[in-house]
């Protein structure tokens, strides 16, 4: 899914947002060893790669991740601390200082990217999946969903970026196909990309968060769905379900005050802060709370393991607190467990900020959607 309006300034967000009709990816034809070897096919080895943007409401993280056949290797990281209140509730409020924490987060990892995917908070974004005839082809797909866009969405077509994806065969109505529609203001694209722009960078792709978080718990989980994932931010904590190709999503704010100034540099608590036993408590309430939600709207009735990511994945005793109220196993996860990293990559530092840099990581790899390498 890709919330990106073709041929719209980011600065003129009331000009209307025509929508992106994304290709279906067809499966690559298998090329033996002994094709690669050979001078005709050396450009299907090119190590492609994509930057992963997150910006959060205390920090940008930024990730670079390389990709041969389907194979990753991170190139670099970087977390970037950013003024309080530069954003707000997902709203960028100063792009200015956003844009100079991107631009410092790309310093600091000694990346001058040219392939960017950017997120949305999933709060920003309507979702709705809509029932279309299975025969229908592409160009009359769209124009389909165009037409009835505007039952489902809260505001003036003018004035949203739209997407749709078909998925599947409906299971209600075997001549019908779900289409995921979804849709957000152009001005959050636009708040994107104007920072961005400050940070001299442009970006290719903007998508849902949690769209990049369901790549990173593939990435991190792999066949051993379902898995519970909680994203555990500065201010808001969102509980996502995997079931293979299918995730439930559930998000809530959530104040840790975490503090992101002198050289803290992960979205969390300084090493040797502890956290107050209520908030730890308020919080494994709330997971609790999140993940009944999420049950309830799956077809599942449990779910027995539990990933951590985000600034407040590491709290001291969360992980064991969360695993006792819960009655699941539950680990802090690390998206680059398994991924070779590039030899002037900090290696020593990165399991300590794999849980910050979870979503970045998902978008990087998300950002390979776009291209067939």
């Amino acid at each position: 899914m890709r919330l990106f309006p073709r041929n719209v300034s980011p600065f003129t967000p009331t000009a209307p947002a025509p929508v992106e009709v994304p290709l279906l990816k067809l499966p690559q034809t298998p090329v033996p060893d002994s094709a690669m070897r050979t001078p005709g096919t050396a450009k299907r080895r090119i190590r492609r790669r994509w930057l992963g943007l997150d910006i959060g409401s205390s920090a940008v993280k930024v990730v670079e991740l390389s990709r041969v056949d389907q194979s990753y290797r991170v190139e670099a990281y970087a977390v970037e601390p950013m003024p309080a209140g530069s954003v707000v509730a997902g709203n960028i409020s100063d792009a200015r200082a956003v844009g100079e924490a991107i631009r410092n987060a790309c310093r600091r990892a000694g990346v001058k990217p040219k392939r960017v995917c950017a997120g949305i908070r999933n709060s920003a974004v309507v979702t709705k999946t809509l029932e279309m005839d299975a025969t229908l082809d592409d160009r009359q797909l769209e124009a389909e969903v165009t037409r009835v866009a505007g039952r489902h969405i809260p505001f003036p077509l003018e004035d949203v970026a739209i997407d749709f994806e078909p998925m599947h065969l409906s299971a209600r109505d075997p001549s019908k196909v779900d289409v995921l529609l979804v849709a957000c203001r152009v001005e959050h694209v636009a708040q994107r990309q104007e920072a961005a722009e400050l940070a001299g960078l442009s970006l290719d792709v903007v998508d849902v968060e949690s769209h990049g978080t369901h790549h990173a718990v593939v990435c991190a989980a792999g066949s051993s769905t379902p898995v519970a994932l909680a994203d555990i931010g500065a201010g808001t904590t969102t509980v996502m379900l995997v079931d293979g190709d299918s995730a439930v999503t559930r998000e809530e704010p959530f104040d840790l005050s975490l503090d992101t100034s002198g050289e803290d540099r992960a979205d969390s608590p300084p090493p040797g802060r502890a956290i107050e036993a209520s908030t730890v408590d308020s919080l494994l309430a709330l997971l609790t709370r999140l993940l009944r939600l999420v049950l309830l709207a799956s077809r599942l009735e449990s779910v027995d393991r539990l990933l951590l990511a985000g600034g407040g994945a590491t709290i001291p005793g969360l992980a064991e607190g969360a695993a006792e109220r819960l009655d699941m196993a539950v680990e802090v996860a690390d998206v680059f467990r398994g991924m070779a990293v590039a030899a002037r990559t900090d290696r020593a530092s990165l399991p300590d900020l794999a849980p910050a840099l979870f979503t970045a990581c998902g978008l990087a790899v998300r950002g390979f959607a776009e291209t067939r390498t």
